[in-house]
């Protein structure tokens, strides 16, 4: 990304950011690697170019191998959110999420600063604690990429583990640049690569996997449900939410398929991500699917969400799944009642 003028929008973050005296970044639960990669652009922005401290708080926890693996790379410095002295901090800034979002935990009784986001707002709009400065491009394919933009804009030097997360970041959101993209990813994309660490980038892009993450992927194959190109996918119990949408990632590779809903159940809440490559928006698709309920986002061609059951009993599960099986194949236009799985048995 080469020089350029400043925009407008750089400019007033800085001018917030100039008014902190201590910065606190937060993003949503479990934080996937564009948010990690936001926070980690965001605290150089600020203690770089202004001076000011910062702190990155996390709620959740990071399960992906990918994403733990981008965490020791990356030097990536996080403190569980609880542990935080929140009223030490007089700036607040979410990146790749908003408020308003149900997977987002934002300390009560505090204004939001800073917000910098790519999915579509909340249906209801901005919640009243969004406050200050917004910068939200839903035709943007990374909150990353606008990370970069702001740090090129203000003369930010990235050194190479920030590149390498703002780079991955990019890379997983857009499926390196096959979905979602816009001009400004792709010239973000192009600057971090001369900056970021090959050997890391390796690294992050093929951890050691666990015994346990090959048990689950086999329980979810063996439940895969066909109905021409809409493949359904239940995880039945598990114990991460990052595994459904890995799923739903490798089952959108099924040739032929063109959108995947996969669901799975840990604790209490079930969590739900969607792959599209039609045309039709996957935010609209996970709405139509959860019937309003719970709480999602995205845009484009992917998509996320998650909804409290009364229990982690297995027949309210299967309650819940046959309903979201309706839903969705409502929703999708399929009136068929034959279904397929991996093996072509039909029922």
């Amino acid at each position: 990304m080469k020089a350029q003028a400043v925009d407008s929008r750089t400019q007033e973050l800085l001018r917030k950011l100039r008014g902190c005296k201590r910065l606190l970044v937060l993003t949503h639960v479990n934080p996937d690697p564009d948010s990690l990669g936001s926070a980690l652009g965001l605290r150089l922005l600020a203690e770089q170019k202004l001076g000011v401290p910062s702190s990155f708080g996390f709620s959740g926890q990071i399960m992906r191998a990918e994403n733990k693996e981008m965490v020791n790379c990356c030097s990536i410095e996080m403190t569980p959110q609880e542990e935080l002295d929140i009223d030490s901090y007089d700036c607040i800034a979410v990146v790749d999420t908003q408020p308003g979002f149900g997977h987002t935990h934002l300390p009560p009784g505090r204004s939001i600063d800073i917000i910098i986001d790519h999915h579509m707002p909340p249906e209801d709009g901005l919640a009243p604690e969004a406050k200050g400065f917004v910068d939200v491009r839903t035709f943007v394919g990374a909150t990353c990429s606008l990370m970069t933009s702001y740090l090129i804009e203000a003369g930010v030097e990235i050194p190479e583990d920030v590149a390498t997360a703002l780079l991955y970041g990019i890379k997983t959101d857009t499926a390196d640049l096959s979905r979602n993209v816009s001009p400004l990813d792709e010239r973000a994309y192009e600057h971090l690569s001369g900056l970021s660490n090959r050997q890391s980038m390796a690294k992050i892009t093929k951890p050691e996997l666990s015994l346990d993450h090959f048990k689950a992927l086999r329980t979810a194959l063996n439940s895969v449900r066909l109905y021409d190109e809409v493949v359904l996918c239940s995880l039945g119990k598990t114990t991460s939410p990052e595994m459904v949408a890995e799923v739903a990632d490798l089952l959108l590779r099924l040739e032929g398929r063109q959108t995947v809903f996969c669901g799975g159940l840990v604790g209490t809440t079930y969590h739900m991500s969607v792959r599209t490559e039609l045309d039709k928006d996957a935010y609209f698709l996970i709405k139509a699917a959860l019937d309003g309920e719970g709480s999602f986002g995205g845009h484009g061609s992917m998509a996320g969400g998650s909804k409290q059951l009364k229990d982690d009993d297995s027949r309210s599960l299967k309650r819940w799944e046959r309903r979201l099986e309706k839903n969705i194949l409502k929703a999708m236009g399929v009136d068929q009642v034959t279904v397929n799985g991996l093996g072509g048995d039909h029922e």
